[in-house]
Formats: C-alpha cells, structure tokens, sequence
C-alpha cells in the first residue's frame, strides 16, 4: 500500500467519525530552517494529500498577533 494511499483512508475515517469543527485531521511537529531571511517550514505529507497541493501550488502566508493561517 502506498504512502497516498493509505493517507487518503486515513482522511476519510477520520472525517466520517464525529469530531469538533476546530478539532485538527492531524497533528505533526515540523522543524524550520531559514533560506535567506525568512523561516521555512515544509507542509506535511497528510496535509498535501487532505489539500491535493503539489509544487505547482501557490499558498498565501497571513500574520496575525496571534498566529499564522495559510490561504490555500
């Protein structure tokens, strides 16, 4: 079974079990580096397969005081 594979029945177990709206899929600690001046953080594999983003992707990083939000 594939890496994909098995993360896409991942994702549909998980969104068929009852769950709260702010409740995450999933969960992973990722490190970062720098390039240049800015942080890098790479996207985890779960959450390029639940958003079906590839290299091809563009994704919008908003600040706010109190976090960050990707716009997919």
């Amino acid at each position: 079974m594939s890496r994909a594979h098995s993360t896409e029945e991942e994702l549909v177990e998980l969104r068929q079990h009852d769950r709260d709206d702010d409740e995450p899929l999933n969960a992973e600690t990722m490190s970062v580096h720098y390039s240049g001046n800015s942080l890098v953080v790479g996207l985890t594999h779960f959450a390029c397969v639940a958003h079906d983003l590839d290299e091809t992707d563009t994704v919008t990083v908003e600040t706010y005081d109190d976090g960050l939000w990707l716009d997919l």
